[in-house]
């Protein structure tokens, strides 16, 4: 089963959190457990990837983020969540049913790609734990973006070269209903967060002040 355990990651300048965010998924769900993950846990956990995570750290701090996602997912399951995510409703019961899911990043603009953002698994789930020896065998992550060495293009890459048939992908909408890029979702369907894009449009350091709820 995946543990009812919501997980936020968030390194770096903690006086910029966006706790506003992160307090819409405690209020929407209030029978799920939100864990926040920050530079205690990045410096004490034990990370079998802690070298990328410090080679990481000083290209992107949302690389990090994506190091320690994939970990937290085998060791402790649940779901992780992006720290400028805004829940809008509660979480369905069925969504996380499977032994793990995630969602498509935008099938009109990014078709195929898997988004890293909102990602669920029951623990210790071999997928995840081959995604992490993956990484380890790599001689480094920082030779390119974020996204596409350790976040979205390497979980599309691994569960398409590892042929993982247990991940349920939905739909863009239910999490991602506005593309940074500006396609926006309109139809009627379920939409239960909204995504701020905070790394990408450079807004974290006016995030944690918006009003969001």
């Amino acid at each position: 089963m995946i543990p009812r355990t919501i997980h936020v990651i968030w390194v770096g300048d903690e006086s910029k959190r966006p706790d506003n965010c992160i307090d819409t998924w405690r209020q929407q769900n209030p029978g799920w457990q939100v864990r926040v993950w920050g530079n205690e846990e990045l410096g004490s956990y034990g990370w079998i990837n802690s070298k990328h995570m410090r080679d990481m750290a000083k290209r992107e701090l949302n690389g990090v983020a994506d190091l320690m996602r994939w970990e937290i997912l085998y060791h402790e399951g649940g779901f992780v969540v992006d720290a400028d995510s805004i829940c809008q409703r509660p979480l369905e019961p069925w969504l996380f049913e499977g032994e793990a899911c995630a969602c498509w990043e935008n099938e009109l603009v990014r078709p195929g790609l898997i988004a890293a953002g909102y990602v669920a698994s029951k623990p210790e789930n071999p997928f995840f734990g081959q995604m992490i020896l993956d990484l380890q065998n790599q001689p480094r992550v920082d030779d390119r973006m974020a996204w596409q060495s350790v976040g979205p293009l390497f979980l599309t890459e691994c569960h398409r070269m590892h042929q993982y048939t247990d991940l349920t992908i939905w739909p863009s909408h239910f999490f991602i209903p506005r593309h940074f890029t500006g396609a926006e979702y309109s139809g009627g369907g379920l939409v239960f967060a909204d995504q701020a894009w905070g790394s990408t449009l450079n807004n974290y350091n006016e995030l944690y002040k918006r009003k969001v709820a």
